[in-house]
């Protein structure tokens, strides 16, 4: 928008007063008119004679104020035929070019007024919805493992035969989490279970273990190794449980790796109190608990040493016979 300007002092400058409120009412309309129109003072002929009267028309002509074609001023350009201009426009007002110059630099700050907004909103939106996912995440996460942790005892086993930590087949040198159901046909190792049917993935991104193929890989073997798992962890072993546990309760997780580690830190774990609670033996020696080799092994020399015990009883006693 431009402004048609007067200074302070028009209301009482000879020409004004001369000219009377009629004409320079007229004169203002006429101003405004050239402003709006960014004519530089120029004005059509029909606009002016349209606007005011013949009277007013000569009275701003009388006093300089309005020139028609054909004027003597010097210090204005002279109008076309039948047209005026306003005397010494261009020394009060801007120029068409000064004025569109202006509404081309007001148009850009507008624009990069508004840009900087939208970016600022833009990321304001990224920010509350990042924050909000984060929190649900968490949230999620928080559920998921409350819900799918398995259930066991803080408390370690007693000594008094074996625990529900201990598997069918004796002692072991690290203990294990619950078998599965006895109704369950276990596997080899990376193949699927006859007792587990695989399922598709869920969209939560929960997955039965059978589905994502979990296996043990070098990776997780060196991690085990790195972190000072394995020295009382029998990871083969473990392994194995850990896939006849989840086959047999039907569980699903998002990251089989992720779950496994967590298995075998458990399983460290038990393993460090079993070693608190071992028998010490004069000197500070420890009795170490057989694993399940060693103990198969001492069933086996046990039974061994029975036979030949009850083979030399039946020598001894032929003799006494004879």
């Amino acid at each position: 928008m431009a402004w048609f300007a007067l200074d302070d002092g028009f209301d009482t400058h000879p020409k004004v007063r001369k000219a009377g409120n009629a004409a320079v009412g007229l004169f203002v309309r006429l101003g405004v008119h050239a402003t709006k129109h960014l004519t530089e003072g120029h004005l059509d002929g029909d606009i002016v004679r349209d606007y005011g009267t013949a009277a007013t028309i000569r009275k701003l002509i009388t006093v300089g104020m309005l020139h028609e074609s054909g004027h003597g001023c010097l210090r204005c350009p002279q109008p076309a035929d039948g047209n005026f201009v306003i005397h010494d426009y261009l020394d009060y007002n801007k120029s068409r070019a000064q004025i569109e110059a202006a509404r081309e630099a007001a148009r850009k700050r507008q624009n990069r007024g508004r840009e900087t907004a939208r970016a600022n909103r833009n990321a304001r939106d990224s920010e509350r919805i990042l924050s909000s996912n984060s929190r649900q995440n968490d949230a999620t996460f928080a559920s998921n493992c409350g819900q799918n942790e398995p259930l066991f005892e803080d408390e370690p086993a007693g000594q008094e035969g074996l625990s529900r930590r201990d598997t069918h087949e004796g002692a072991t040198v690290v203990p294990s989490p619950p078998l599965p159901s006895q109704n369950y046909n276990g596997a080899d190792l990376g193949r699927e279970s006859t007792g587990s049917t695989a399922r598709a993935a869920e969209p939560d991104g929960l997955t039965p273990i059978d589905i994502d193929g979990f296996s043990l890989t070098d990776g997780l073997r060196r991690w085990a190794h790195r972190d000072g798992y394995a020295t009382l962890v029998d990871l083969d072993y473990e392994t194995a449980q850990f896939l006849d546990h989840f086959r047999g309760n039907g569980q699903r997780r998002p990251n089989w790796h992720t779950e496994w580690q967590k298995w075998i830190r458990r399983a460290h774990k038990w393993a460090t109190e079993r070693g608190r609670n071992l028998p010490v033996l004069a000197g500070g020696a420890v009795i170490p608990f057989a694993s399940r080799q060693q103990a198969q092994q001492s069933e086996t020399d046990a039974w061994f040493e029975r036979a030949m015990e009850r083979a030399r009883a039946r020598d001894g006693a032929q003799g006494d016979t004879a």
